[in-house]
């Protein structure tokens, strides 16, 4: 008896011992920081443990030592933040598409606070972190400094993978990703779905004088949506409008003209994962059913109530969505269906550039765990 107890404590300590360094080995690789961003290299990271943790845990008795999702949630865990902290700065080395805004906007839009945004590039060495849009990234316009070891550089991106191309140099180069996609560090996308505060409340549909309608500035014969638009308009009348069309819609006329559609084509420019942009979330806000064309239903209801929209993948053919759209036309009833979700919550769209620097603010305020995007163009482009 004494000598299976005295092996079974050889036992553990061995084992803690072996989970003590391959801990010990994962907080070195995240924690270890890189100054020059120059002369970053590649560091090869375990996704958790390596074959010998594994083993480890897999012997009798010992799968409860460690929680391998304990380790991860104690190298991304928000820290605590109080009012006496100094403030965060977020230095936004150029401004998205050029558009400046208030710089004082996290506090009164987004009721964040503890957050300072600058784009005075003197702030660099005091800066906890740095926003760079991409299309705005020019290699001989990036900082050549040494990066501050806290300091955190922050890739923006809203477009999709292919309205925006790959750079070699983008590589081990940032720490955070700020973009529309479910996968990015910090989350921004081009609208939300909230419930209503205050409870359940009546919905009153807006005045429709409109049957289907789309407003499309880029018209390429070769995308998706203008060969589908082509195939739908054989079966169903489509108000098309917007300078792809020679018929502009004003921003003074936009709101009134969506909200008078019984259903809108928010058709995307092109299809990838998690591109769900405000082509959606302003007929959601303004009153209007979206019929959709995008990434997959599955995805789309991910970010929206799957009774808010219509997928074009739930008809075999344009025509027979044409029917669907007429049926519902003629079916009040049926048709108030795809307004339920309203009476819990409301739709929003993002402002684009604040929302992305408030927020981006707002996760280094309250993550400090170490993070480097290694391989940025494989993430997004791959």
């Amino acid at each position: 008896m004494e000598l299976q107890i005295s092996s079974r404590v050889c036992q553990n300590v061995l084992i803690t011992t072996v989970l003590s360094i391959c801990f010990s080995g994962i907080l070195f690789t995240y924690y270890k920081p890189t100054v020059n961003w120059i002369n970053q290299q590649t560091v090869s990271r375990p996704d958790s443990c390596n074959d010998i943790c594994i083993n480890a845990l897999k012997m009798s008795n010992q799968t409860e030592m460690v929680n391998i999702t304990s380790i991860t949630n104690l190298l991304t865990q928000a820290e605590p933040v109080t009012p006496t902290d100094p403030d965060t700065i977020l230095l936004i080395w150029m401004w998205p598409f050029g558009a400046k805004f208030d710089l004082g906007i996290c506090r009164s839009r987004y009721n964040i606070h503890g957050c300072r945004l600058t784009d005075n590039r003197d702030q660099f060495n005091n800066a906890h972190g740095i926003l760079f849009h991409h299309r705005e990234i020019k290699e001989n316009d990036m900082p050549t400094l040494p990066r501050p070891p806290f300091q955190k550089w922050i890739w923006m991106n809203m477009e999709s993978p292919s309205n925006s191309g790959p750079r070699s140099a983008l590589n081990n180069l940032f720490n955070l990703t700020a973009t529309y996609r479910l996968d990015s560090d910090i989350l921004v996308p081009y609208g939300r779905i909230s419930a209503k505060t205050g409870g359940k409340t009546t919905y009153t549909i807006p005045h429709k004088n409109k049957l289907v309608c789309w407003i499309v500035s880029n018209w390429n014969s070769n995308h998706k949506r203008s060969q589908y638009y082509e195939s739908l308009k054989q079966h169903i009348s489509v108000e098309a409008y917007g300078r792809g069309f020679n018929k502009p819609v004003s921003n003074e006329d936009y709101s009134g003209f969506v909200s008078s559609c019984k259903f809108y084509l928010s058709f995307e420019n092109s299809i990838h994962k998690d591109y769900i942009t405000e082509k959606v979330y302003h007929p959601l806000e303004l009153g209007s059913v979206p019929v959709v064309l995008g990434p997959p239903r599955k995805n789309y209801e991910e970010l929206i109530p799957g009774n808010a929209f219509i997928h074009v993948d739930d008809f075999s053919t344009a025509k027979d969505l044409a029917e669907h759209l007429k049926l519902l036309d003629q079916n009040e009833d049926l048709y108030r269906q795809y307004f339920t979700w309203r009476e819990h919550f409301v739709a929003s769209s993002t402002y684009f550039g604040p929302e992305h620097a408030c927020w981006a603010c707002d996760h280094i305020r309250r993550y400090k765990n170490y993070r480097a995007v290694n391989d940025l163009n494989g993430w997004y482009w791959g």
